[in-house]
């Protein structure tokens, strides 16, 4: 019976000896270089915590005695935003799953090769290069993603974003003409083509249906639309950001639009959702020019001497 006393009670002071530093280590806030962390299938607590922890004896007896006192089992894999918190607060976080998450902006402008520098550089798997996994009805893979800001977590596979963004929008695109009450000027091809056209001649929204109204009015009679952005895609990658005299007269380059007639073979760019209801709502107008006079406007003709006169004016023939 007395060895029984003794053992419970030097039990309960061995217990009591511990219980202050081991609360104390796990309100402990340890400094970490690197405020995330990532886990993988498999990990056990004391694989987690070596990664920004010093494992010495006691915290690996204090770890242990969590471990078996909250039956604690293998933690969910993925990336950890562990920065400014207690051991405490870690082990509830990683217990919960509350991955980080990314932000994958797929912006209007964009080409397919700004795409595909966007994900070498993002923390997605890229099994998706130049959306070679995209199964579409178009002829051609540039311009078919719906612009928007989507959200992912380390390791996922690019194309579960690209699939989604083109579904997206190939229905925004059947739902606008199946609900458009007058017939369109062009095919969903030839409006996705304009609408990157477009993309890049705008300074602002207001303007991108005038700007539509030139180049239906100009492919309407058969003027060749003449757009400088054309010319460049033509040119990429390699573009050095000068669109020179021989440029403006290759042949050869299929997206001149000084040389080539009606409309390029695909889109030049990812085009925002106004930039695609200009080119379909909009009919052929009465001006055929336009020239830039400000950063973010232009300046419309309904002839060409009006035009020449404008851009002297504006002293951009010098």
């Amino acid at each position: 019976m007395y060895l029984i006393r003794t053992s419970i009670i030097f039990t309960f002071l061995l217990l009591l000896s511990i219980y202050a530093p081991y609360t104390a280590f796990l309100n402990h806030e340890p400094h970490i270089k690197d405020k995330v962390i990532y886990i993988e299938k498999g990990d056990t607590i004391n694989e987690v915590f070596s990664s920004f922890l010093p494992l010495n004896f006691a915290n690996k007896l204090f770890l242990k005695i969590y471990s078996f006192t909250n039956d604690l089992d293998l933690f969910q894999s993925g990336e950890y935003e562990i920065g400014n918190k207690s051991i405490i607060d870690i082990i509830y976080l990683i217990k919960s799953g509350e991955t980080v998450t990314h932000k994958f902006k797929i912006n209007e402008g964009l080409t397919i090769y700004d795409i595909e520098n966007l994900i070498n550089n993002s923390y997605l798997i890229n099994d998706c290069s130049f959306l070679d996994c995209i199964d579409t009805n178009f002829s051609f893979k540039e311009g078919i993603l719906y612009p928007d800001t989507y959200f992912y977590k380390k390791g996922m596979n690019a194309s579960e974003i690209l699939k989604e963004s083109h579904n997206r929008l190939e229905n925004f695109l059947n739902n606008k003409l199946k609900n458009k009450v007058t017939d369109t000027l062009l095919s969903k091809e030839e409006i996705l083509i304009l609408a990157s056209i477009i993309e890049k001649e705008a300074g602002n929204d207001q303007e991108k249906t005038t700007i539509a109204s030139v180049f239906l009015k100009r492919l309407s009679i058969g003027m060749k639309l003449q757009a400088d952005p054309t010319i460049i895609y033509g040119l990429l990658p390699n573009f050095d950001g000068d669109i020179k005299k021989s440029d403006i007269l290759n042949k050869n380059n299929k997206y001149n639009t000084y040389m080539i007639n009606g409309l390029p073979p695909t889109p030049i760019s990812i085009s925002s959702i106004s930039s695609i209801n200009a080119s379909i709502d909009s009919i052929p107008g009465e001006y055929l020019f336009f020239v830039a006079d400000s950063p973010t406007s232009h300046y419309f003709s309904k002839t060409y001497e009006e035009h020449l006169n404008k851009i002297n004016q504006l002293g951009l023939n010098k």
